[in-house]
């Protein structure tokens, strides 16, 4: 089955940037604010891991995730333990990004396309490591995965909570998902003449991914979209 349309809708028209505008507005302050937090955290990666758990932690919290599950007793031990499963590929892609000269917020499509599909391939490697740490007794540990890896790759990663995979995307890879994001936002920037992650007036979405997984929520079924953004079960 093919993905859900986001940035477009089902005739194959560019959803406006006032519609876009709207969502961002309609959605909750906790996450504004949360991607606000990780989003000015994450480039300081540091080789103990204790940013990361910061922001891994401030991500699953407000997704709601350490109500339960693996992340709710011994949440920041847990995640040291992806830390060291995945820490040094996070930090040489962290030092890649910072290094680059691009936009931090656009890097994603300012990236040219083979220094992507490497990047994407290095993702989806990544996310697989992570599995073991994130998956439940109920669970494949995607939504935790995509979350975690958000919380300090907000440039590139996009978080996708169990609907999304399902019934928006069609997929169990992460790299698919990203590629398909690029793909969407530069067909869609090109369509309406305006940059996706200028649009969140507050200043606190500003990275392509954050906008992007707002447009990825309002594309969930109608009975998804009530269960409410905020939480994921997983």
């Amino acid at each position: 089955m093919k993905p859900v349309p986001i940035l477009f809708d089902a005739d194959g028209q560019a959803i406006s940037p006032e519609n876009v505008v709207k969502a961002i507005q309609g959605f909750p302050n906790s996450y504004k604010e949360a991607t606000r937090e990780i989003i000015q955290a994450s480039p300081h990666l540091d080789t103990r891991g204790q940013a990361f758990v910061d922001c891994a932690s401030r991500i699953l919290s407000s997704f709601g995730m350490t109500r339960g599950g693996l992340f709710h007793r011994n949440g920041e031990d847990h995640l040291r333990l992806c830390w060291k499963a995945v820490g040094s590929t996070l930090l040489r892609i962290n030092r890649s990004v910072l290094d680059s000269g691009l936009s931090r917020d656009r890097y994603l499509l300012e990236l040219g396309e083979h220094e992507r599909e490497q990047l994407i391939s290095d993702i989806w490697v990544t996310t697989k490591q992570l599995l073991p740490f994130t998956m439940g007794d109920y669970s494949y540990g995607l939504v935790a995965a995509s979350k975690i890896l958000f919380s300090v790759l907000p440039e590139i990663v996009l978080p996708i909570d169990n609907a999304q995979w399902l019934r928006v995307f069609r997929t169990v890879d992460l790299g698919d998902v990203i590629r398909q994001m690029a793909l969407d936002i530069h067909e869609w920037e090109a369509a309406t003449g305006r940059k996706l992650n200028e649009l969140d007036s507050s200043g606190r979405l500003t990275t392509l991914p954050s906008v992007y997984n707002v447009m990825a929520m309002d594309a969930r079924p109608k009975q998804e979209k009530e269960s409410g953004p905020g939480v994921d079960s997983e």
